[in-house]
């Protein structure tokens, strides 16, 4: 009887301790969910805006580089230029080929320019690493895929949120400074069958910040659809 009681004393402890556990790894992901490890800025044009001149903007992306290492390893690698192989892979001078009115904008397809391509440092496709971050409010930067573990090159960035892509698509960004550019962006007519856009839109440049350390953004600044 008594050994039944220790078994029973030795069993809530080892409850206790796994629950502690738990809560402290789900302390240790959320802090992680909301910690920036680098940001990039890209210099957009929309050629023939509004029949005349050609808008320039600039929108920088912050990257949840400890919650989606490999996604920001390759998207970073990308906006530096990256040579594999034959392939040079570069995000400068790539179309925005795609613009959904209050839900996308997508761009970078390196190797086609249409929606058709593109390719990661990893080798043509690469897997979903984890689906942590929630599309929960516009700005959040995404993986573009063609089905699982079809990651390229191709991201789209949420005019609005869409948590109905929770679980398709791994989040690792999120625009920090010039929502507004993106959501005039999001305001190229386009085409209601293919979402083509009906102005030439592209990625003039693009470059990483090189921030001096990690920073976290609060709870409401992730759910925030302004610039932070």
């Amino acid at each position: 009887m008594a050994s039944l009681k220790v078994l029973a004393s030795l069993l809530l402890v080892i409850v206790a301790v796994s629950k502690t556990i738990s809560a402290d790894d789900d302390d240790s992901k959320k802090k992680m969910r909301n910690t920036i490890t680098e940001e990039v800025w890209f210099d957009v044009v929309v050629e023939g805006m509004n029949d005349e001149e050609d808008y320039h903007g600039r929108f920088v992306i912050a990257l949840f580089g400890d919650i989606a290492p490999m996604s920001v390893m390759n998207f970073q690698s990308i906006v530096r230029g990256y040579k594999r192989g034959k392939k040079n892979l570069h995000y400068k001078n790539s179309p925005i080929h795609r613009i959904v009115p209050d839900f996308i904008i997508q761009m970078g397809d390196v190797t086609n320019g249409d929606g058709t391509g593109g390719a990661s440092i990893y080798g043509d496709r690469f897997v979903d690493e984890n689906f942590e971050i929630s599309h929960k409010a516009a700005g959040y930067v995404s993986m573009a895929n063609h089905g699982q573990d079809t990651n390229g090159s191709q991201f789209f960035i949420l005019l609005t949120k869409a948590r109905w892509l929770d679980g398709k698509h791994v989040v690792f960004g999120k625009v920090i400074k010039g929502m507004d550019v993106v959501q005039h962006l999001g305001n190229v007519p386009a085409s209601s069958v293919n979402a083509i856009p009906k102005r030439k839109v592209f990625i003039e440049d693009c470059g990483v910040v090189g921030i001096e350390k990690k920073y976290d953004l609060t709870d409401s600044q992730m759910i925030s659809d302004e610039d932070i």
